[in-house]
């Protein structure tokens, strides 16, 4: 019987890929076997952290006072669980111990439960940089999302970065000099004509849409090495760009500013600072997964006080506690299983690469990324991320430089233990094929490569609020909450969500500035459909666009 529901569920998938293109033309051979996997790979159990995880050289050395840290005897006790350590879980325990309203009385005690070291996830794994997509991105959030949605993403990804810059600003000077905390020019580089068109386009709505930022980006035109024999008015202009971001060719680019920064050491340093300021309210629990997330019965437990709703189960013991928050993102449908097929892990992967002496180090000045076209070829699953974002170490000239390239149904997994052998060859054909002065024929030098798992969601939004019980399960459950699923944009969202969260658990509902298709509501939850999310990558297999 379970043969025939899958059987009948995937041709219920074909049909409604064949209605999304050229009906009952299917151009891209989008097959039955391809839509199964896709459908098994959506509704697999991104399980818990792995255990043994490629090495990220960003958690090299372990901060030594917070890393594995964990209390003698795990709490019986807390007010809050906050399970996962990563932005997101490092925003909202701050801003639960920082802003607790007085009429709460006395700071609440807050348990960090985190299933490997501290900060060893996507904030631990990713490409640091601490910057907003929102001019070239906006083209695309208005077709999905409509124009008031989209202005209302890029104002607040904006904000984002500027509100954690003026953060690190606030905290101990010790803390942004070990993070390496920069402040740079980024440039976005258009490699073929068609993304320059989209680029042109985009950032055309975007100024019209959020006239408050119309000068926050430059653009940059430039013409491929073919033309400039032709227009030799325009050799200078390309030959000034290249020498200035160090690029040896390019159809145009976007630029605007930035950061980068040392992610690991800059969320370690501030759960530091929080548990010398809180050493009685906060208890961090490292390699203490939660296996399981219960209401409780008040009628059947000796709990002492009925507020204690919620009963998490660990390796080290059982936790019960007033309020849970997941801030798991890719890991997230583990316990909470009816996210699987609205929210999925995505695995990226990241290295570093040391360039030959002869590459400038503009680390302490400027960040890259280039962009194409992504594509996902539906014969053999491989998927390729029109993406390679980089960052230069200011201090020793490395290159830290991440991509995907790999099989759809690996990539769609919350595995972090290996690199695809495709990914790592895209990662070290890139540099030398991109750096204007990178010499012919020299190999960089691999320093290390990892993966990380991010969390992508059905309409490519975060999703944040109260958990409905269609949502974890769970009868009677009215102190549960959700922040994450930022869809491989966790940098320029993952603070200010936290911090939005804070005030809707503190009875203050969503702020202003929080967009509102972020947020739980019951219409845009019933839209998070398994079909829709097959459907979204049927037509990147077909189109090339979401």
């Amino acid at each position: 019987m379970q043969r025939d529901a899958a059987l009948v569920a995937t041709e219920r998938l074909y049909s409604i890929a064949n209605i999304l293109g050229d009906s009952g033309n299917n151009q891209a051979g989008i097959s039955a076997e391809f839509l199964a996997k896709l459908r098994e790979s959506l509704l697999t159990d991104p399980d818990l952290p792995k255990a043994d995880p490629t090495i990220s050289l960003w958690q090299e050395p372990a901060n030594p006072k917070v890393a594995s840290i964990r209390s003698a005897v795990l709490p019986k006790y807390t007010d809050y669980i906050v399970i996962g350590s990563g932005i997101t879980g490092c925003s909202i325990t701050k801003g639960l111990l920082d802003n607790s309203p007085a009429r709460f009385g006395n700071k609440p005690h807050v348990t960090v439960l985190e299933a490997r070291t501290l900060v060893s996830g996507a904030t631990g794994r990713n490409g640091g940089h601490l910057v907003s997509p929102a001019g070239h991105y906006y083209d695309s959030l208005a077709k999905r999302h409509g124009k008031e949605a989209a202005a209302d993403i890029c104002r607040f990804s904006i904000l984002n970065v500027e509100t954690v810059m003026e953060l690190i600003g606030r905290l101990d000077p010790s803390i942004a000099q070990e993070s390496q905390f920069r402040a740079v020019t980024r440039i976005t580089n258009a490699i073929d004509k068609e993304t320059l068109q989209e680029f042109d386009a985009s950032l055309a709505a975007f100024r019209a849409a959020v006239p408050e930022y119309r000068a926050y980006h430059s653009e940059i035109q430039a013409h491929s090495m073919a033309d400039v024999s032709k227009l030799a008015l325009n050799f200078t202009v390309h030959t000034l760009t290249s020498q200035k971001w160090n690029l040896k060719d390019c159809s145009g680019s976007i630029e605007h500013k930035a950061a980068a920064l040392w992610p690991y050491r800059l969320i370690t340093g501030i759960f530091s600072d929080l548990l010398d300021r809180y050493p009685y309210n906060l208890a961090i629990e490292t390699n203490t997964p939660a296996v399981s997330v219960e209401t409780v019965n008040p009628e059947l437990s000796a709990i002492p006080g009925s507020d204690y709703k919620y009963c998490v189960t660990t390796p080290r013991g059982i936790i019960y506690a007033k309020q849970v928050i997941h801030c798991t993102n890719g890991h997230a449908a583990h316990l909470l299983r009816p996210l699987l097929g609205k929210l999925h892990p995505f695995r990226g992967t990241m290295s570093v690469q040391k360039p030959p002496a002869s590459v400038a180090n503009l680390g302490a000045e400027r960040s890259w990324s280039a962009v194409f076209p992504t594509t996902l070829d539906a014969n053999t699953g491989l998927y390729t991320e029109g993406l390679y974002y980089m960052q230069q170490n200011a201090r020793d000239g490395n290159i830290w430089v991440g991509h995907e390239r790999s099989s759809i149904f690996e990539t769609m997994q919350g595995d972090d233990t290996y690199v695809s052998q495709e990914a790592y060859e895209a990662l070290l054909k890139f540099l030398p094929a991109y750096m204007r002065d990178w010499p012919e024929g020299v190999e960089p030098d691999l320093k290390g490569i990892w993966t990380g798992i991010q969390g992508h969601t059905t309409d490519g939004l975060p999703i944040i609020g109260k958990l409905t019980e269609s949502l974890n399960g769970r009868p009677g459950s009215d102190g549960e909450w959700f922040c994450g699923g930022y869809s491989g944009y966790g940098m320029d969202k993952a603070w200010l969500s936290g911090q939005a969260l804070v005030k809707m658990i503190h009875g203050e509902g969503a702020p202003d500035w929080l967009p509102k298709c972020f947020l739980i509501d019951n219409q845009r939850m019933e839209k998070l459909t398994l079909e829709n999310s097959i459907a979204k990558w049927v037509s990147l297999a077909r189109t090339g666009h979401w």
